[in-house]
Protein backbone atom coordinates (compact mmCIF):
# COMPACT_ATOMS: atom_id res chain seq x y z
CA UNK A 1 0.00 0.00 0.00
CA UNK A 2 2.66 2.52 1.08
CA UNK A 3 4.28 1.96 -2.51
CA UNK A 4 1.94 3.96 -4.17
CA UNK A 5 1.23 6.75 -2.03
CA UNK A 6 2.87 9.81 -2.97
CA UNK A 7 2.71 12.87 -0.31
CA UNK A 8 4.03 16.37 -2.57
CA UNK A 9 3.49 20.41 -2.23
CA UNK A 10 3.34 23.11 -4.42
CA UNK A 11 5.84 26.16 -3.84
CA UNK A 12 6.03 29.04 -6.04
CA UNK A 13 6.71 33.08 -6.08
CA UNK A 14 3.03 34.77 -6.22
CA UNK A 15 1.58 34.85 -9.39
CA UNK A 16 3.43 32.04 -10.64
CA UNK A 17 0.23 30.11 -11.77
CA UNK A 18 0.29 27.91 -8.55
CA UNK A 19 -3.42 27.66 -7.66
CA UNK A 20 -4.19 27.10 -11.40
CA UNK A 21 -1.81 24.03 -11.57
CA UNK A 22 -3.73 22.56 -8.36
CA UNK A 23 -7.22 22.97 -10.05
CA UNK A 24 -5.84 21.43 -13.19
CA UNK A 25 -4.53 18.17 -11.34
CA UNK A 26 -7.99 18.16 -9.59
CA UNK A 27 -9.63 17.91 -12.81
CA UNK A 28 -7.36 15.70 -14.51
CA UNK A 29 -7.35 12.85 -11.67
CA UNK A 30 -11.66 13.47 -11.35
CA UNK A 31 -11.61 14.67 -8.16
CA UNK A 32 -13.51 17.66 -8.95
CA UNK A 33 -16.25 17.04 -11.40
CA UNK A 34 -16.92 19.71 -14.41
CA UNK A 35 -20.38 21.20 -12.68
CA UNK A 36 -18.85 21.30 -9.37
CA UNK A 37 -15.10 22.86 -10.49
CA UNK A 38 -14.61 26.92 -10.32
CA UNK A 39 -11.10 28.76 -10.08
CA UNK A 40 -8.54 28.37 -7.12
CA UNK A 41 -10.67 25.77 -5.79
CA UNK A 42 -8.58 24.60 -2.90
CA UNK A 43 -8.67 28.40 -1.71
CA UNK A 44 -11.37 28.41 0.63
CA UNK A 45 -11.85 31.57 2.26
CA UNK A 46 -13.07 34.85 0.35
CA UNK A 47 -9.68 36.58 1.19
CA UNK A 48 -7.66 34.64 -0.69
CA UNK A 49 -10.24 34.45 -4.06
CA UNK A 50 -10.39 38.46 -4.02
CA UNK A 51 -6.58 39.00 -3.52
CA UNK A 52 -5.58 35.99 -5.40
CA UNK A 53 -3.49 34.63 -2.97
CA UNK A 54 -3.19 31.66 -0.66
CA UNK A 55 -3.59 31.94 2.96
CA UNK A 56 -3.95 28.97 4.24
CA UNK A 57 -2.72 25.75 3.56
CA UNK A 58 -5.00 22.95 2.05
CA UNK A 59 -4.87 19.28 1.42
CA UNK A 60 -6.49 16.85 -1.12
CA UNK A 61 -6.52 13.32 -1.77
CA UNK A 62 -5.97 12.02 -5.35
CA UNK A 63 -6.48 9.17 -7.33
CA UNK A 64 -4.26 8.30 -10.35
CA UNK A 65 -4.52 5.96 -12.71
CA UNK A 66 -0.80 5.65 -14.50
CA UNK A 67 -1.34 4.69 -18.71
CA UNK A 68 1.25 2.08 -17.47
CA UNK A 69 -1.94 0.58 -15.33
CA UNK A 70 -0.52 1.42 -11.80
CA UNK A 71 -2.85 3.15 -9.22
CA UNK A 72 -1.31 5.62 -6.95
CA UNK A 73 -2.86 7.84 -4.09
CA UNK A 74 -1.62 10.96 -4.28
CA UNK A 75 -2.05 13.36 -1.30
CA UNK A 76 -1.47 17.24 -2.40
CA UNK A 77 -0.85 19.76 0.55
CA UNK A 78 -1.18 23.25 -1.07
CA UNK A 79 1.08 26.07 0.27
CA UNK A 80 0.76 30.16 0.07
CA UNK A 81 3.43 32.07 -1.81
CA UNK A 82 3.77 35.14 0.09
CA UNK A 83 6.94 35.42 2.64
CA UNK A 84 4.77 36.08 4.78
CA UNK A 85 3.63 32.69 5.00
CA UNK A 86 6.51 31.06 4.77
CA UNK A 87 6.00 29.25 8.49
CA UNK A 88 3.06 27.76 6.82
CA UNK A 89 5.01 26.37 3.79
CA UNK A 90 7.91 25.02 6.51
CA UNK A 91 4.99 23.33 7.98
CA UNK A 92 3.43 21.88 4.91
CA UNK A 93 6.63 20.40 3.16
CA UNK A 94 7.42 18.59 6.71
CA UNK A 95 4.39 16.04 5.85
CA UNK A 96 5.91 15.53 2.41
CA UNK A 97 8.98 13.90 0.36
CA UNK A 98 8.60 15.80 -2.53
CA UNK A 99 7.55 19.20 -4.11
CA UNK A 100 6.68 20.98 -7.85
CA UNK A 101 8.85 23.69 -7.99
CA UNK A 102 6.46 26.13 -10.00
CA UNK A 103 8.39 29.22 -12.03
CA UNK A 104 6.27 31.52 -14.79
CA UNK A 105 8.13 31.33 -18.11
CA UNK A 106 7.80 35.46 -18.60
CA UNK A 107 9.03 35.98 -15.17
CA UNK A 108 11.58 33.76 -14.40
CA UNK A 109 13.19 32.73 -10.86
CA UNK A 110 11.58 35.23 -8.17
CA UNK A 111 12.71 36.17 -4.54
CA UNK A 112 10.35 33.54 -3.20
CA UNK A 113 11.51 30.75 -5.33
CA UNK A 114 14.95 31.11 -4.25
CA UNK A 115 13.54 30.88 -0.52
CA UNK A 116 11.21 28.39 -1.36
CA UNK A 117 13.57 25.80 -2.88
CA UNK A 118 16.10 25.97 -0.16
CA UNK A 119 13.86 25.40 2.25
CA UNK A 120 13.02 21.93 0.23
CA UNK A 121 16.51 21.09 0.08
CA UNK A 122 16.17 21.82 4.08
CA UNK A 123 13.74 19.27 4.52
CA UNK A 124 15.72 16.99 2.31
CA UNK A 125 12.37 16.68 -0.92
CA UNK A 126 13.19 15.60 -4.07
CA UNK A 127 12.14 18.86 -6.52
CA UNK A 128 10.73 18.37 -9.57
CA UNK A 129 10.32 21.59 -11.99
CA UNK A 130 7.45 22.90 -13.64
CA UNK A 131 8.47 25.94 -16.08
CA UNK A 132 4.38 27.10 -16.30
CA UNK A 133 2.75 29.73 -18.59
CA UNK A 134 4.33 28.23 -21.79
CA UNK A 135 1.57 29.41 -24.11
CA UNK A 136 2.19 33.39 -23.16
CA UNK A 137 3.90 35.30 -26.24
CA UNK A 138 6.48 36.70 -23.22
CA UNK A 139 7.28 33.09 -22.60
CA UNK A 140 11.14 32.54 -22.51
CA UNK A 141 11.61 29.11 -21.90
CA UNK A 142 15.48 29.27 -22.28
CA UNK A 143 16.73 31.41 -20.18
CA UNK A 144 14.01 30.38 -17.29
CA UNK A 145 15.85 27.21 -17.89
CA UNK A 146 19.21 28.49 -17.32
CA UNK A 147 18.17 30.62 -14.32
CA UNK A 148 17.44 27.20 -13.21
CA UNK A 149 20.47 25.58 -13.88
CA UNK A 150 22.76 28.40 -12.72
CA UNK A 151 20.98 30.80 -9.65
CA UNK A 152 18.96 27.26 -8.05
CA UNK A 153 21.47 24.51 -9.12
CA UNK A 154 18.83 22.15 -10.66
CA UNK A 155 21.26 20.90 -12.90
CA UNK A 156 20.41 17.39 -12.46
CA UNK A 157 16.69 17.49 -12.59
CA UNK A 158 14.74 17.57 -16.42
CA UNK A 159 12.05 20.57 -15.93
CA UNK A 160 8.74 19.99 -17.23
CA UNK A 161 6.97 22.40 -19.72
CA UNK A 162 3.70 23.17 -18.76
CA UNK A 163 0.64 25.62 -19.25
CA UNK A 164 -1.43 25.01 -16.31
CA UNK A 165 -4.44 27.12 -17.87
CA UNK A 166 -4.19 25.16 -21.39
CA UNK A 167 -4.00 22.36 -19.45
CA UNK A 168 -0.64 21.62 -21.22
CA UNK A 169 1.95 19.16 -19.47
CA UNK A 170 -0.44 18.09 -16.56
CA UNK A 171 -0.06 14.43 -17.75
CA UNK A 172 3.56 14.29 -17.85
CA UNK A 173 3.33 16.49 -14.17
CA UNK A 174 1.43 13.84 -12.87
CA UNK A 175 3.89 11.04 -13.99
CA UNK A 176 6.60 12.82 -13.09
CA UNK A 177 4.92 12.71 -9.20
CA UNK A 178 4.78 9.30 -9.63
CA UNK A 179 8.03 8.36 -10.97
CA UNK A 180 10.49 10.78 -8.88
CA UNK A 181 8.72 11.78 -5.43
CA UNK A 182 9.78 8.35 -3.44
CA UNK A 183 7.02 6.56 -1.74
CA UNK A 184 6.92 7.76 2.24
CA UNK A 185 8.48 5.81 4.85
CA UNK A 186 7.04 3.77 8.00
CA UNK A 187 5.11 0.50 8.80
CA UNK A 188 0.93 -0.13 9.46
CA UNK A 189 1.62 -2.46 12.16
CA UNK A 190 4.09 0.11 14.83
CA UNK A 191 2.50 2.02 17.14
CA UNK A 192 0.64 5.20 16.23
CA UNK A 193 2.85 8.12 15.38
CA UNK A 194 1.21 10.87 13.72
CA UNK A 195 2.16 14.18 13.38
CA UNK A 196 -0.22 17.35 13.38
CA UNK A 197 0.51 20.04 10.60
CA UNK A 198 -2.53 22.05 10.60
CA UNK A 199 -5.58 22.46 12.46
CA UNK A 200 -9.28 24.45 12.91
CA UNK A 201 -11.98 24.99 15.37
CA UNK A 202 -15.41 23.84 13.93
CA UNK A 203 -18.31 24.82 16.17
CA UNK A 204 -20.43 21.38 15.69
CA UNK A 205 -17.53 18.94 16.24
CA UNK A 206 -14.73 20.82 18.06
CA UNK A 207 -11.25 20.71 17.12
CA UNK A 208 -10.13 19.23 13.36
CA UNK A 209 -6.52 18.76 13.20
CA UNK A 210 -5.24 17.90 9.46
CA UNK A 211 -2.26 14.89 10.15
CA UNK A 212 0.36 12.95 8.76
CA UNK A 213 0.86 9.41 9.83
CA UNK A 214 4.45 7.95 9.82
CA UNK A 215 3.32 4.95 11.52
CA UNK A 216 0.48 2.76 12.60
CA UNK A 217 -3.03 3.52 12.00
CA UNK A 218 -6.13 5.64 13.36
CA UNK A 219 -9.56 4.67 13.45
CA UNK A 220 -12.46 6.11 15.20
CA UNK A 221 -13.09 4.57 18.41
CA UNK A 222 -9.41 4.66 19.56
CA UNK A 223 -8.43 6.44 21.94
CA UNK A 224 -5.15 8.96 21.80
CA UNK A 225 -2.43 10.56 23.39
CA UNK A 226 -1.05 14.27 22.77
CA UNK A 227 2.97 13.30 23.79
CA UNK A 228 3.32 17.17 24.76
CA UNK A 229 0.49 17.73 27.34
CA UNK A 230 0.19 13.72 28.12
CA UNK A 231 -3.67 14.49 27.62
CA UNK A 232 -5.97 11.46 25.96
CA UNK A 233 -8.88 11.36 23.83
CA UNK A 234 -10.98 9.58 22.22
CA UNK A 235 -11.44 9.63 18.42
CA UNK A 236 -15.10 10.27 17.28
CA UNK A 237 -14.41 10.28 13.31
CA UNK A 238 -11.29 10.01 11.04
CA UNK A 239 -11.24 10.87 6.69
CA UNK A 240 -9.57 12.90 3.99
CA UNK A 241 -10.37 15.82 1.95
CA UNK A 242 -11.27 14.67 -1.87
CA UNK A 243 -11.72 18.01 -1.91
CA UNK A 244 -14.48 17.63 0.06
CA UNK A 245 -14.91 16.07 4.00
CA UNK A 246 -14.73 12.43 3.24
CA UNK A 247 -14.66 10.40 6.02
CA UNK A 248 -12.59 6.73 6.30
CA UNK A 249 -13.15 3.61 8.14
CA UNK A 250 -9.28 4.26 9.19
CA UNK A 251 -6.36 5.94 8.49
CA UNK A 252 -3.04 4.08 8.08
CA UNK A 253 0.88 4.98 7.68
CA UNK A 254 1.77 7.38 4.99
CA UNK A 255 -1.77 9.35 4.76
CA UNK A 256 -2.95 12.52 4.94
CA UNK A 257 -5.98 13.44 6.39
CA UNK A 258 -8.06 14.72 9.24
CA UNK A 259 -9.53 13.63 12.73
CA UNK A 260 -12.22 15.03 15.05
CA UNK A 261 -11.70 13.79 18.79
CA UNK A 262 -14.41 16.51 20.75
CA UNK A 263 -11.93 18.52 22.12
CA UNK A 264 -13.63 21.70 22.94
CA UNK A 265 -11.14 23.51 23.56
CA UNK A 266 -8.21 24.63 21.26
CA UNK A 267 -4.97 25.03 23.61
CA UNK A 268 -5.57 21.58 23.79
CA UNK A 269 -3.89 20.87 20.47
CA UNK A 270 -0.58 22.11 19.28
CA UNK A 271 0.78 22.00 15.67
CA UNK A 272 4.07 20.18 15.53
CA UNK A 273 2.39 17.97 18.31
CA UNK A 274 2.83 14.10 18.03
CA UNK A 275 -0.27 11.79 18.40
CA UNK A 276 0.09 7.94 19.37
CA UNK A 277 -2.06 5.49 20.74
CA UNK A 278 -3.00 5.77 24.56
CA UNK A 279 -2.77 1.93 24.93
CA UNK A 280 0.23 1.62 23.08
CA UNK A 281 2.24 4.60 22.93
CA UNK A 282 5.44 5.12 20.51
CA UNK A 283 8.72 5.52 22.29
CA UNK A 284 9.84 8.90 20.78
CA UNK A 285 7.86 11.73 19.17
CA UNK A 286 8.76 13.54 16.18
CA UNK A 287 11.13 16.48 16.17
CA UNK A 288 7.84 18.81 15.48
CA UNK A 289 8.79 22.37 14.12
CA UNK A 290 10.46 25.23 15.30
CA UNK A 291 8.34 27.77 17.62
CA UNK A 292 8.03 30.74 15.49
CA UNK A 293 8.57 34.10 16.65
CA UNK A 294 5.89 37.11 15.49
CA UNK A 295 7.98 40.06 13.89
CA UNK A 296 5.40 43.07 13.63
CA UNK A 297 3.30 43.96 16.69
CA UNK A 298 -0.02 46.43 16.37
CA UNK A 299 -2.60 46.70 19.30
CA UNK A 300 -6.10 45.50 18.06
CA UNK A 301 -9.17 46.97 19.91
CA UNK A 302 -13.53 46.97 19.32
CA UNK A 303 -14.95 49.56 18.32
CA UNK A 304 -17.46 49.30 20.70
CA UNK A 305 -15.96 48.00 24.56
CA UNK A 306 -18.95 45.71 24.80
CA UNK A 307 -17.61 43.52 22.09
CA UNK A 308 -14.44 42.62 24.24
CA UNK A 309 -15.18 39.28 25.57
CA UNK A 310 -15.90 38.37 21.51
CA UNK A 311 -12.67 39.19 20.46
CA UNK A 312 -10.80 37.36 23.04
CA UNK A 313 -13.68 34.07 21.95
CA UNK A 314 -12.52 35.00 18.23
CA UNK A 315 -8.67 35.24 18.49
CA UNK A 316 -8.66 32.10 20.42
CA UNK A 317 -10.48 30.36 17.78
CA UNK A 318 -7.92 32.34 15.35
CA UNK A 319 -5.25 31.05 16.73
CA UNK A 320 -5.59 27.60 16.31
CA UNK A 321 -6.07 27.89 13.28
CA UNK A 322 -2.69 29.81 12.70
CA UNK A 323 -0.22 29.23 15.51
CA UNK A 324 2.14 31.98 13.77
CA UNK A 325 0.02 34.50 15.54
CA UNK A 326 0.22 35.50 19.10
CA UNK A 327 -2.17 37.68 21.28
CA UNK A 328 -2.00 38.95 24.83
CA UNK A 329 -4.30 41.49 26.99
CA UNK A 330 -3.27 44.98 27.25
CA UNK A 331 -5.42 48.77 27.36
CA UNK A 332 -4.88 51.95 26.66
CA UNK A 333 -6.06 55.36 27.82
CA UNK A 334 -6.97 56.16 24.61
CA UNK A 335 -8.75 52.83 23.11
CA UNK A 336 -9.74 51.21 26.39
CA UNK A 337 -9.14 47.30 26.56
CA UNK A 338 -7.40 45.37 23.63
CA UNK A 339 -5.30 42.85 22.75
CA UNK A 340 -1.46 43.52 21.98
CA UNK A 341 -1.31 40.93 18.76
CA UNK A 342 1.97 39.47 17.19
CA UNK A 343 2.41 38.76 13.37
CA UNK A 344 5.03 37.36 11.04
CA UNK A 345 4.93 40.77 8.87
CA UNK A 346 2.42 43.35 7.32
CA UNK A 347 0.42 41.38 5.24
CA UNK A 348 -0.24 38.73 7.79
CA UNK A 349 -1.60 41.61 10.01
CA UNK A 350 -3.95 42.34 7.64
CA UNK A 351 -5.29 39.09 6.82
CA UNK A 352 -5.85 38.32 10.52
CA UNK A 353 -7.35 41.86 10.96
CA UNK A 354 -9.68 40.83 7.61
CA UNK A 355 -10.50 37.80 8.68
CA UNK A 356 -11.37 38.74 12.24
CA UNK A 357 -14.06 41.42 11.27
CA UNK A 358 -15.30 38.68 8.58
CA UNK A 359 -15.50 35.75 10.38
CA UNK A 360 -16.68 36.85 13.38
CA UNK A 361 -18.34 40.01 12.86
CA UNK A 362 -16.17 42.31 14.90
CA UNK A 363 -15.40 46.27 14.37
CA UNK A 364 -11.56 46.71 14.78
CA UNK A 365 -9.16 49.42 15.33
CA UNK A 366 -5.70 48.84 14.89
CA UNK A 367 -2.73 50.84 16.25
CA UNK A 368 0.22 51.48 14.24
CA UNK A 369 2.72 48.54 13.61
CA UNK A 370 5.72 47.98 15.46
CA UNK A 371 8.70 45.37 15.82
CA UNK A 372 10.73 44.08 18.92
CA UNK A 373 13.81 46.35 20.23
CA UNK A 374 16.31 45.32 22.81
CA UNK A 375 16.93 47.84 25.30
CA UNK A 376 19.88 46.99 27.56
CA UNK A 377 20.06 49.02 30.64
CA UNK A 378 23.24 50.38 32.79
CA UNK A 379 22.77 47.43 35.43
CA UNK A 380 22.79 45.01 32.30
CA UNK A 381 19.31 44.23 32.12
CA UNK A 382 18.14 43.23 28.90
CA UNK A 383 14.32 44.63 28.29
CA UNK A 384 12.35 43.32 24.98
CA UNK A 385 9.82 46.24 23.49
CA UNK A 386 7.34 45.27 21.94
CA UNK A 387 4.96 48.06 22.31
CA UNK A 388 6.11 52.01 22.52
CA UNK A 389 3.89 52.66 25.43
CA UNK A 390 6.29 50.41 27.57
CA UNK A 391 9.14 51.95 26.69
CA UNK A 392 11.68 52.75 29.56
CA UNK A 393 13.25 56.17 30.63
CA UNK A 394 16.00 57.72 28.68
CA UNK A 395 17.92 58.02 32.14
CA UNK A 396 18.26 54.08 32.50
CA UNK A 397 19.15 52.98 28.86
CA UNK A 398 22.75 52.08 27.92
CA UNK A 399 22.09 50.69 24.38
CA UNK A 400 19.11 49.93 22.33
CA UNK A 401 18.90 47.34 19.80
CA UNK A 402 16.85 46.91 16.59
CA UNK A 403 15.89 43.94 14.73
CA UNK A 404 17.92 43.80 10.90
CA UNK A 405 16.55 41.99 8.49
CA UNK A 406 18.60 40.54 5.25
CA UNK A 407 16.82 41.43 1.94
CA UNK A 408 17.18 39.67 -1.13
CA UNK A 409 15.71 41.65 -4.01
CA UNK A 410 15.64 40.67 -7.88
CA UNK A 411 15.30 43.31 -10.61
CA UNK A 412 15.80 43.84 -14.34
CA UNK A 413 18.97 46.14 -14.38
CA UNK A 414 17.12 48.89 -15.69
CA UNK A 415 15.34 49.80 -11.92
CA UNK A 416 18.79 48.82 -10.25
CA UNK A 417 19.44 52.38 -9.34
CA UNK A 418 16.39 53.50 -7.88
CA UNK A 419 16.17 50.43 -6.00
CA UNK A 420 19.71 50.85 -4.38
CA UNK A 421 18.86 54.84 -3.23
CA UNK A 422 15.68 53.69 -2.15
CA UNK A 423 17.69 51.20 -0.04
CA UNK A 424 20.20 53.61 0.94
CA UNK A 425 17.15 56.01 2.23
CA UNK A 426 15.63 53.31 4.62
CA UNK A 427 19.23 52.70 6.55
CA UNK A 428 20.64 49.81 4.37
CA UNK A 429 24.01 48.11 4.33
CA UNK A 430 24.64 46.68 0.18
CA UNK A 431 25.91 43.11 1.03
CA UNK A 432 26.26 41.57 -2.25
CA UNK A 433 25.15 41.97 -6.11
CA UNK A 434 25.01 39.46 -8.43
CA UNK A 435 23.74 39.49 -12.23
CA UNK A 436 21.80 36.48 -12.55
CA UNK A 437 21.58 37.01 -16.53
CA UNK A 438 22.54 40.33 -18.84
CA UNK A 439 19.09 41.89 -17.98
CA UNK A 440 18.23 40.27 -14.20
CA UNK A 441 20.14 41.34 -10.89
CA UNK A 442 20.33 40.11 -7.62
CA UNK A 443 21.00 42.38 -4.76
CA UNK A 444 21.36 41.44 -0.97
CA UNK A 445 20.99 44.46 1.88
CA UNK A 446 20.90 44.62 5.49
CA UNK A 447 17.92 46.94 6.67
CA UNK A 448 16.05 47.48 9.74
CA UNK A 449 12.88 45.70 9.92
CA UNK A 450 11.53 48.88 11.18
CA UNK A 451 11.89 50.43 7.40
CA UNK A 452 10.47 47.91 5.79
CA UNK A 453 7.30 48.04 8.02
CA UNK A 454 5.75 51.52 6.82
CA UNK A 455 5.78 51.82 2.92
CA UNK A 456 8.97 49.79 1.73
CA UNK A 457 7.07 47.05 -0.49
CA UNK A 458 4.69 49.66 -1.99
CA UNK A 459 7.80 52.18 -2.99
CA UNK A 460 9.72 49.06 -4.40
CA UNK A 461 7.35 48.19 -6.54
CA UNK A 462 6.65 51.27 -7.84
CA UNK A 463 10.23 52.16 -8.43
CA UNK A 464 10.44 48.74 -10.54
CA UNK A 465 7.13 49.16 -12.29
CA UNK A 466 5.85 46.18 -10.96
CA UNK A 467 8.70 43.38 -11.64
CA UNK A 468 11.13 43.35 -8.78
CA UNK A 469 10.34 40.85 -6.11
CA UNK A 470 11.99 40.31 -2.74
CA UNK A 471 12.52 37.68 -0.25
CA UNK A 472 13.79 38.59 3.48
CA UNK A 473 15.11 36.62 6.60
CA UNK A 474 15.74 38.05 10.05
CA UNK A 475 19.61 37.70 10.98
CA UNK A 476 19.73 39.45 14.56
CA UNK A 477 19.58 43.17 16.35
CA UNK A 478 22.14 45.49 15.83
CA UNK A 479 22.56 48.69 18.36
CA UNK A 480 21.22 51.85 16.88
CA UNK A 481 20.18 55.23 18.08
CA UNK A 482 16.52 55.74 18.69
CA UNK A 483 14.17 57.40 20.11
CA UNK A 484 10.54 57.26 21.29
CA UNK A 485 8.45 59.96 19.92
CA UNK A 486 5.30 60.75 21.60
CA UNK A 487 2.27 62.42 20.46
CA UNK A 488 0.54 64.72 22.43
CA UNK A 489 -3.35 66.38 22.11
CA UNK A 490 -3.57 69.30 23.89
CA UNK A 491 -0.65 68.42 25.88
CA UNK A 492 -2.53 64.73 26.73
CA UNK A 493 -0.22 62.00 25.48
CA UNK A 494 -2.32 59.42 23.33
CA UNK A 495 -0.43 56.01 23.93
CA UNK A 496 -1.78 54.58 21.07
CA UNK A 497 0.22 56.63 18.52
CA UNK A 498 3.72 56.83 20.04
CA UNK A 499 6.31 55.61 17.96
CA UNK A 500 10.39 54.08 18.37
CA UNK A 501 11.94 56.06 15.34
CA UNK A 502 16.01 56.56 14.30
CA UNK A 503 16.91 59.90 15.77
CA UNK A 504 17.68 61.84 12.65
CA UNK A 505 14.75 60.56 11.18
CA UNK A 506 12.26 61.44 14.37
CA UNK A 507 11.95 65.60 13.46
CA UNK A 508 10.90 64.52 9.66
CA UNK A 509 8.26 61.81 10.95
CA UNK A 510 7.01 63.71 13.80
CA UNK A 511 6.55 66.98 11.39
CA UNK A 512 4.70 64.75 8.93
CA UNK A 513 2.99 62.86 11.24
CA UNK A 514 1.40 66.16 12.81
CA UNK A 515 0.42 67.67 9.86
CA UNK A 516 -1.51 64.66 8.95
CA UNK A 517 -3.23 64.60 12.14
CA UNK A 518 -4.01 68.14 11.42
CA UNK A 519 -6.10 67.43 8.35
CA UNK A 520 -7.79 63.93 9.64
CA UNK A 521 -8.82 65.39 13.57
CA UNK A 522 -12.19 66.94 13.09
CA UNK A 523 -12.62 70.70 14.47
CA UNK A 524 -14.15 71.16 18.02
CA UNK A 525 -15.31 74.05 19.35
CA UNK A 526 -12.29 75.02 21.33
CA UNK A 527 -8.39 74.64 19.87
CA UNK A 528 -6.63 71.75 19.51
CA UNK A 529 -2.69 71.54 19.45
CA UNK A 530 -1.33 68.57 18.01
CA UNK A 531 2.48 68.03 19.38
CA UNK A 532 5.22 65.77 18.70
CA UNK A 533 7.93 65.32 21.46
CA UNK A 534 10.58 63.41 22.75
CA UNK A 535 10.69 63.40 26.48
CA UNK A 536 10.13 66.79 27.04
CA UNK A 537 11.39 68.15 24.30
CA UNK A 538 8.38 69.33 21.53
CA UNK A 539 10.18 68.56 17.69
CA UNK A 540 6.93 69.53 15.71
CA UNK A 541 3.60 71.14 16.62
CA UNK A 542 0.16 71.66 14.37
CA UNK A 543 -3.13 73.53 15.53
CA UNK A 544 -6.38 73.08 14.31
CA UNK A 545 -8.58 75.25 14.63
CA UNK A 546 -11.74 76.15 16.20
CA UNK A 547 -15.21 75.87 14.88
CA UNK A 548 -16.02 79.32 15.48
CA UNK A 549 -19.53 80.86 16.00
CA UNK A 550 -20.75 83.85 15.18
CA UNK A 551 -22.24 85.37 18.55
CA UNK A 552 -22.38 89.43 17.10
CA UNK A 553 -24.22 88.44 14.21
CA UNK A 554 -28.29 89.83 15.73
CA UNK A 555 -26.35 92.96 17.06
CA UNK A 556 -26.87 95.68 15.03
CA UNK A 557 -26.38 99.70 16.10
CA UNK A 558 -25.33 100.53 19.12
CA UNK A 559 -21.76 101.32 21.46
CA UNK A 560 -19.05 98.53 20.51
CA UNK A 561 -18.94 97.48 23.95
CA UNK A 562 -21.76 95.37 23.95
CA UNK A 563 -19.95 92.96 20.91
CA UNK A 564 -17.32 93.05 23.23
CA UNK A 565 -18.80 91.83 25.96
CA UNK A 566 -20.00 88.83 23.81
CA UNK A 567 -16.99 87.75 23.04
CA UNK A 568 -15.17 87.89 26.19
CA UNK A 569 -18.36 85.45 27.67
CA UNK A 570 -17.90 82.92 24.32
CA UNK A 571 -13.67 83.57 25.27
CA UNK A 572 -14.53 81.89 28.77
CA UNK A 573 -16.57 79.83 27.48
CA UNK A 574 -14.05 78.36 25.24
CA UNK A 575 -11.12 78.21 27.82
CA UNK A 576 -13.32 76.32 30.84
CA UNK A 577 -14.55 73.77 27.52
CA UNK A 578 -11.04 73.13 26.86
CA UNK A 579 -10.15 72.16 30.74
CA UNK A 580 -12.78 69.33 29.84
CA UNK A 581 -13.63 68.72 26.27
CA UNK A 582 -11.78 65.40 25.08
CA UNK A 583 -10.54 65.36 21.67
CA UNK A 584 -12.03 61.95 19.83
CA UNK A 585 -9.24 60.49 17.18
CA UNK A 586 -10.45 58.70 14.13
CA UNK A 587 -9.14 55.43 13.00
CA UNK A 588 -7.56 57.19 9.98
CA UNK A 589 -5.28 58.71 12.01
CA UNK A 590 -3.79 56.06 13.23
CA UNK A 591 -3.22 54.62 9.88
CA UNK A 592 -1.56 58.17 9.17
CA UNK A 593 1.60 56.86 10.74
CA UNK A 594 1.49 54.01 7.87
CA UNK A 595 1.24 56.52 5.27
CA UNK A 596 4.11 58.60 6.11
CA UNK A 597 6.47 59.71 3.15
CA UNK A 598 4.20 58.49 0.49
Amino acid sequence: MLEQIRNFSIIAHIDHGKSTLADRLLTHTGAVQTREFRDQILDSMDLERERGITIKAQTVQLNYQSPRGQSYTFHLIDTPGHVDFSYEVSRSLAACEGVLLVIDASQGVEAQTIANTTLARDNGLNIIPVINKIDLPSADIGRTEKQLVETLGLEDVQPILASAKEGIGTQEILEAIALRIPPPRGHPERPLKALVFDSWFDPYQGVVALVRLIDGSLKSGMQIQMMSSRQNFVVTGVGVFRPKKHAVEKLSAGEVGYLTAGIKKSARVKIGDTITDAQCPTDTPLPGYRDVKPMVFCGLYSIHSADYESLRDAMEKLKLNDASFTYEPESSLALGFGFRCGFLGLLHMEIIQARLEREFELNLMCTTPTVVYQVMTHQSKRIKIDNPANFPSPQIIHRIEEPYILATILTPDCYLGALLQLCIERRGHQRDMKYLDPQRVMISFELPFNEVLMDFYDRLKTASRGYASMDYEFIGYRTSDLVKVDILLNGEMVDALSFICHREKAFTRGRQITEKMCDLIPKQLFEVAIQAAIGSKIIARETVRAARKNVTAKCYGGDVTRKRKLWEKQKQGKKRMKQVGRVEVPQEAFLALLKVGQ
